[in-house]
């Protein structure tokens, strides 16, 4: 898990302000969070969203400004370490695959 830099509600407003209606259908199943920490997946996810936004440049900034605000590293940082075909993999990853997913990351950020 990695940990949010802010509350569960501070996230959710955050995204919130993403101006996508796919995005905002797709929360529910792609962003989890237990006990104040994110599934690596859905930060590739939010990554995927702030890198392509679906074609929408409001998109992409929306969930770049979110992916700074909650995490605890900047989608600048991120963007330069992981590759975004990587983090679209690793989205889709099934559950067995978490713990690899997050020592990869872990790896690719120091």
């Amino acid at each position: 898990m990695i940990a949010l830099k802010v509350s569960e509600q501070e996230a959710r407003l955050a995204f919130d302000r993403v101006p996508h209606e796919r995005f905002q259908k797709a929360r529910s199943r792609n962003w989890r969070v237990v006990h104040g920490g994110v599934d690596v997946r859905s930060v590739c996810w939010l990554f995927c969203w702030a890198k392509t936004g679906m074609n929408s440049v409001a998109a992409a900034e929306g969930a770049q400004q979110a992916f700074d605000e909650v995490l605890p590293f900047r989608f600048d940082r991120f963007d330069a370490a992981v590759d975004h075909e990587w983090a679209r993999e690793a989205r889709y990853a099934g559950d067995h695959a978490t713990p690899s997913l997050e020592a990869r990351l872990k790896a690719l950020l120091a």
